[in-house]
């Protein structure tokens, strides 16, 4: 990035918005701010704090690092999975493009709730097992 540009937060965050594919709403929601405050922080009318730009960025599934450095963040390569799904939905509408990515979201979601039980699961069953040890 040139040093002499300007690095403007609102556009950098509505940028990786719209990338992601999400609402104002939907991002605020996530992210455990107002949908006002998205808006505000969007139009440059309010400065956000490394906490809730480190909340958005846990949205977007990037590091702080990157979210300052958008010329920088290097491309990740597409493995073959990821290209067959890509022909798959390549000839739907935009609309149910939207509605396929939100499944996935969904669906990702649950995986990681299941895994984040299963943990706890795990770590239940050792302390208990350690209680009952003589």
């Amino acid at each position: 990035m040139d040093m002499k540009t300007n690095f403007n937060i609102g556009d950098r965050i509505h940028e990786l918005r719209i990338k992601s594919g999400l609402s104002q709403e939907k991002l605020a929601l996530r992210a455990n701010i107002t949908t006002t405050y998205l808006g505000l922080l969007e139009r440059n009318q309010k400065n956000p704090t490394v906490k809730v730009i480190e909340q958005l960025c846990n949205q977007f599934n990037i590091s702080l690092g990157e979210f300052f450095s958008p010329s920088q963040t290097p491309e990740k390569p597409v493995d073959a999975v990821s290209m067959q799904i890509l022909v798959q939905i390549s000839d739907r509408n935009e609309a149910e493009k939207l509605m396929i990515l939100q499944t996935v979201k969904d669906m990702m979601r649950l995986c990681d709730l299941s895994r984040k039980n299963a943990l706890n699961n795990i770590q239940t069953d050792t302390s208990m097992e350690k209680d009952n040890m003589p």
